[in-house]
C-alpha cells in the first residue's frame, strides 16, 4: 500500500479542488454526521467505487427507499466526507480514513484467539512460545520461563503481565482474518517492525505526530537470566515513548528507539535483511531480541548495545536522551 502525498488546500490525485477539506470539523459535528446507518452505507458504498460515482447509482446502491431522505443524508456528508465533482461523488479524505478504519476492523472488530502454540522458540530459553490476540495485537508467552517482561507495556497501559510474556507486536483486527496462528505471528512481526521504525524516527505512526521518549534506569537490575524483581524487566534501561499529538503511547526495550539507526540497519542488511521485508522479520525479530546491555555509567546516563548477526557486531551506546554518542563495529574480517 501507498500513501501519496496529501495538503488540505491543494489538488489531489483525481484533479479535483480539495479546498473545503482544510475546514476543520469539532470532533462532536463529525461523530454525529456519521451516526446514522445511510451515512455509512453512503461512505462503504464510495470506498468499494474505483471511480466517481453518479447519483442514481450512488442511490441504487444504498439501502434506501425515498430519494429525497437519501438526499438529505448525503448532502450531509458532502464537504467535508465526501467530494461532490462533476461525474459524481467520491470519498473525501477523512471519508477514506472513516472507511480505513472499519474495513480494518480496529473500531468494530475484537478477535478472538486463546493462547496458541507457534512454531517459533522462546529466544532466551529455547521452548516453544504460545500467542494471544489481546489489547489490540499479538501477544507472546514462553510456555517455560519468566520471559522478557514482568509488565504488558501497551496503548492500555503498562499493567502486570503473566509470567512468561514475551512482548506484544500491534496488529489491526482484520490482519487475524484468514491466517494461521503461525501466519498471525507473522504478520504481527511485519506490523509491528514497520511501527518500531517510525517511532524510532520520532513519527508517530497513529498521526504522525512528533513522538516524545522517556528513559528508566533500574538502579538495582539484577537480573541472572531471568527478570529482575526491582524493575520486572531483563534489560536495567526500559524505554518508553508518548506522542506529543494523540493519545498513542507505549514502551519496551531500548532496541524500539534503536530499531531505525543507521548502524544497525546497516549491519542487517549488510547480512541481506531487510525491515521492511516480510520475509527477513523472523530473523530479525531474533536479532533484536537478543542483545547485550552495558550501562556504562548512570550519571551521565550512558548505555551501550550490541547486536550481533553471524560473526558481526555493532555496538550502539547512547545518552539519556537516547541519542547515539558512539558506534563500534566488529566484522569478521577485522578479527
Amino acid at each position: 500500500m501507498s500513501v501519496a502525498p496529501h495538503c488540505d488546500t491543494v489538488t489531489d490525485e483525481r484533479g479535483s479542488d480539495t479546498a473545503a477539506d482544510s475546514q476543520r470539523l469539532a470532533p462532536d459535528d463529525a461523530f454525529a454526521v456519521l451516526g446514522n446507518d445511510i451515512r455509512m452505507d453512503i461512505l462503504r458504498t464510495l470506498g468499494e467505487a474505483d471511480r466517481d460515482v453518479s447519483f442514481s447509482t450512488l442511490y441504487d446502491a444504498v439501502d434506501v427507499d425515498d430519494s429525497g431522505q437519501f438526499s438529505y443524508h448525503l448532502d450531509k456528508m458532502v464537504g467535508h466526507f465526501v467530494a461532490d465533482t462533476d461525474d459524481g461523488y467520491r470519498l473525501a479524505l477523512p471519508g477514506r480514513r472513516i472507511v480505513e478504519a472499519i474495513l480494518s476492523g480496529a473500531v468494530t472488530d475484537r478477535p478472538s484467539l486463546s493462547r496458541t502454540p507457534v512454531d517459533t522458540a522462546c529466544p532466551y530459553c529455547g521452548s516453544g512460545v504460545e500467542i494471544q490476540w489481546a489489547g489490540g495485537g499479538v501477544e507472546l508467552f514462553c510456555q517455560s520461563c519468566s520471559g522478557r517482561y514482568g509488565h504488558a507495556y501497551g496503548e492500555g497501559g503498562d499493567v502486570r503481565s503473566e509470567r512468561g510474556y514475551l512482548g506484544r507486536h500491534p496488529l489491526p483486527p482484520a490482519g487475524t482474518r484468514d491466517r494461521d496462528p503461525d501466519e498471525l505471528l507473522h504478520a504481527a512481526w511485519t506490523w509491528g517492525n514497520l511501527e518500531i521504525l517510525s517511532v524510532a524516527s520520532g513519527l508517530c505512526p497513529r498521526c504522525s505526530g512528533t513522538v516524545e521518549w522517556s528513559v528508566d534506569l533500574c538502579e538495582n537490575h539484577d537480573a541472572e537470566g531471568e527478570l529482575c524483581d526491582a524493575c520486572g524487566r531483563r534489560y536495567a534501561l526500559g524505554v518508553g515513548f508518548a506522542c506529543g499529538n494523540c493519545i498513542f503511547s507505549s514502551g519496551g526495550e531500548p532496541v524500539i528507539a534503536l530499531g531505525g539507526t543507521t548502524e544497525l540497519l546497516a549491519l542487517l542488511t549488510t547480512h541481506g535483511l531487510d525491515p521492511v521485508d516480510p520475509e527477513s522479520i523472523r530473523r530479525i525479530e531474533e536479532v533484536q531480541g537478543e542483545y547485550e546491555e552495558e550501562i556504562v555509567s548512570s550519571d551521565p546516563l550512558r548505555a551501550a548495545y550490541t547486536f550481533t548477526v553471524d560473526d558481526d557486531s555493532v555496538t550502539i551506546t547512547v545518552d539519556e536522551d537516547l541519542a547515539v554518542v558512539d558506534v563500534t563495529t566488529n566484522t569478521a574480517d577485522s578479527v
